[in-house]
């Protein structure tokens, strides 16, 4: 390792501590919730006020910007005949009530000057700014750079990824992509993800409300009957990759409408049933392959739709399985109970092949600079990797994040959780081992999969 270049990347960093810091703040104070805007597109005023803000904060430092038609927006570091992309996303999960959070959650609060609490600076703002200011460090201390670097962000990668996915119809993808939305070293392969609704009819329209978004089982599902009374069902608020035995909001609540409907309890017990597996036994879908392991599944949300009772579920799906397929079987399985399967949506599967020399230099420098033992893995996830061509994910989660209880409550804290927060010590790391991974890959000799 180049311990001369680390001392003076930690040098630099102590320097500009602040300024990372404020400059993530006000990245994080826009509310950049990404929805289809036919008079902002194409995803709204806020989201197209984020990427002005990161390209004004390189036109400061004299880097050259671009906009894709206000999907993707890029800052261009260097140039070179060969480009390197960097993808982060400035869209957030949404907020749906505010007032269960414990700390406002577009003010970007700094708690003991450590602890930045704010929607969206953890996933995916932080790896925005790091890169940015990374990237600044690496010229300012005078290291050479023969190949182009970009940082790309888009603005829907919460919803679906078509930002993703209209940058690559239009526009020729860099050569290389990393993407720091995932966990360190490197991300060789992704399992796919689709949400399934199993539905039956139901004639009471019930308007269902639930604090959480669809990778997140539900803290609290509030049911409003026709009559104007209320159900509330408590649950168990945990992402999809950690939902194994969690109390799920969304099947109590399906009993508590069978104690309101007796008519119709024997039908909702029955569904309740079919949604409560975690691995997908209970729909039939169980599965699992040797690279990227089981399937996975959670209820997290309620729909009343035209008569139609939805229990939506999010699923990832293994890497050498189809989503289409896990539809097919669940809509087999449920008929039986009068239930109907239906995929809603679906992200595909990638990888990257493990023995490239990309890879390889990049895990070692993330071993050295953070003193471990890490190999490459496959991760349950989902960014914009599985869009790109000749893309990994490289960062930014790694051991030591922890969420004071003093500080947070239990369930809170992490990415797409009420009170959503950033360690700067954290940051700081991944803006070490980022600054040494570009050093390291710009003499890797060749960089496509």
């Amino acid at each position: 390792m180049n311990q001369e270049l680390l001392t003076r990347i930690n040098g630099w960093l102590s320097q500009h501590r602040q300024e990372i810091i404020d400059d993530l703040i006000g990245l994080v104070r826009i509310p950049s919730v990404s929805v289809p805007d036919k008079n902002v597109p194409p995803y709204g005023q806020a989201c197209r006020d984020a990427l002005a803000y990161m390209c004004r904060l390189g036109q400061k430092r004299g880097y050259a910007s671009r906009n894709f038609d206000h999907y993707v927006a890029a800052v261009d570091f260097t140039q070179g005949e060969e480009e390197i992309g960097i993808w982060s996303h400035l869209d957030v999960v949404p907020v749906p009530d505010p007032a269960e959070w414990d700390y406002p959650p577009f003010d970007c609060t700094l708690v003991e000057d450590r602890y930045l609490i704010g929607r969206g600076v953890q996933d995916n703002k932080m790896a925005a700014i790091g890169v940015f200011h990374a990237m600044n460090c690496l010229r300012d201390l005078g290291v050479s750079l023969r190949r182009k670097y970009s940082l790309y962000m888009g603005t829907s990668e919460e919803t679906g990824m078509e930002d993703a996915r209209y940058f690559t119809a239009h526009y020729k993808a860099p050569d290389l992509s990393l993407v720091p939305d995932c966990g360190f070293p490197v991300c060789i392969a992704q399992r796919g993800s689709m949400t399934l609704s199993v539905e039956i009819p139901f004639a009471h329209a019930v308007a269902f409300h639930q604090s959480n978004n669809p990778s997140v089982t539900a803290e609290e599902i509030t049911a409003a009957l026709p009559d104007g009374r209320m159900l509330t069902a408590k649950g168990e608020s945990a992402h999809i990759f950690n939902a194994d035995g969690v109390d799920n909001a969304a099947v109590r609540m399906l009993r508590l409408l069978g104690g309101e409907y007796p008519q119709e309890k024997e039908q909702l017990e029955a569904l309740a049933c079919a949604i409560d597996s975690w691995h997908g036994e209970t729909l039939g879908i169980a599965y699992e392959d040797e690279l990227s392991g089981s399937l996975q599944m959670s209820t997290t949300q309620l729909v009343w739709e035209d008569g139609r009772l939805q229990a939506r579920i999010f699923i990832i799906v293994p890497v050498s399985a189809h989503a289409d397929d896990i539809a097919a079987k669940a809509d087999a399985a449920v008929q039986k109970i009068g239930a109907s399967a239906r995929k809603l949506r679906a992200r595909p599967s990638c990888s990257f092949p493990k023995d490239h020399p990309v890879v390889a230099a990049l895990t070692r420098v993330y071993n050295e600079v953070m003193q471990q033992e890490s190999e490459p893995f496959v991760m349950s996830g989902g960014n914009y990797a599985a869009y790109l061509p000749n893309a990994f994910g490289f960062g930014p989660g790694m051991p030591g994040r922890e969420f004071p209880p003093h500080i947070f409550r239990p369930g809170r804290g992490d990415y797409h959780q009420c009170d959503e927060s950033e360690d700067v010590e954290h940051l700081l790391n991944f803006m070490r081992v980022y600054a040494m991974g570009i050093a390291a890959l710009d003499e890797v000799a060749q960089i496509r999969g």
